[in-house]
């Protein structure tokens, strides 16, 4: 039987998302497979979780050791939203040390992580993407230049974070400044990208019998002005799965989710946001490490597919080693 570290917290405030996300894995693990203890990595500290006790993680070799004897791991179950888990710090630590683990390796994670990094990188392979500008904390910033260039409305984002937290949809110019300040309190890039209106989906991808598969996509449909933490995480959206799409679209959609897979050499299961303005689609976001928990998109839409929880889990086991 593996012994399976399920890695989470971190040290960003999706940390509270992570650790709900670990809780998921938990309950669901195929424990006739795997023995599967909690790692929470922050800033403070590192401990697994045995027998109710808080065990010190030893980061020369990611072992712990409780009641005199020490335990190994064979792999890591990262489920870190934010750094130091999706951005590619703990996989070049994992690569150090050897142990296996269930995400893209350093450059996938630290390229998808930076949102302006992806996008370009993505227009350059023949995706669509929306226009953005990057914007670096203390440089200066011409105001008319961004609304001349982008229009508005105009989203401005923490160029490195998930969740939408720092996030704001921005409709009117005077109001740049506020939404600049609050993404710069999340990173030291913001990223400010062109408004699209147009219908909101999503698709997440895993390797299923040894072979790239996209899950049934997901249509937002949110009740707040974009698809927020409220949306996401505390039930102000309609998640509607599968999307509501003619069926040339739906498989174009889950075409380029696989095509983006492979050309960005992801592993284990992530989860690409799309928009659609009458036939072109624009790709707007690849999340190497999606939310998990209970309420999150990702399981919906395996369920779909007649993959419950455990067998998803399991699928993303034993594609990673």
């Amino acid at each position: 039987m593996k012994k399976i570290a399920v890695v989470c917290g971190g040290y960003s405030g999706e940390s509270t998302v992570s650790l709900k996300s670990a809780d998921m894995v938990m309950n669901n693990i195929d424990r006739s497979k795997y023995d599967a203890i909690k790692v929470i990595i922050d800033r403070k500290k590192w401990v697994a979780e045995i027998e109710g006790a808080e065990v010190s993680v030893d980061r020369n070799d990611f072992s712990v050791t409780h009641n005199g004897s020490r335990h190994y791991f064979d792999g890591a179950f990262i489920i870190i939203h934010g750094t130091p888990g999706e951005d590619g710090l703990l996989q070049g630590y994992f690569n150090m040390i050897g142990l296996p683990y269930t995400t893209g390796n350093v450059l996938n994670m630290s390229l998808t992580f930076n949102k302006k990094a992806t996008t370009r990188a993505l227009g350059q392979m023949g995706f669509t993407v929306a226009k953005s500008i990057l914007l670096v904390k203390n440089e200066p910033y011409s105001l008319s230049f961004i609304s001349q260039s982008l229009g508005l409305p105009c989203f401005v984002k923490p160029n490195c974070g998930g969740s939408s937290i720092g996030t704001s949809r921005v409709n009117k110019a005077e109001d740049l400044h506020l939404a600049l300040d609050k993404a710069f309190k999340e990173d030291e890039q913001v990223i400010i990208e062109e408004f699209i209106r147009g219908t909101e989906v999503t698709c997440g991808v895993i390797i299923h019998h040894g072979k790239i598969t996209a899950l049934p996509i997901t249509e937002i449909v949110s009740k707040k002005e974009f698809f927020d933490f409220e949306a996401k995480y505390q039930g102000a959206s309609d998640e509607i799965t599968p999307a509501r799409l003619e069926p040339d679209m739906y498989q174009h959609i889950q075409n380029t989710s696989e095509d983006i897979y492979k050309k960005l050499d992801c592993r284990g299961m992530i989860r690409i946001d799309f928009l659609i303005r009458a036939k072109e689609v624009f790709v707007v976001e690849v999340n190497t490490v999606p939310g998990f928990t209970e309420a999150s998109i990702i399981p919906q839409q395996a369920l779909k597919m007649g993959i419950n929880k455990t067998e998803l889990i399991t699928a993303v086991l034993e594609s990673s080693f």
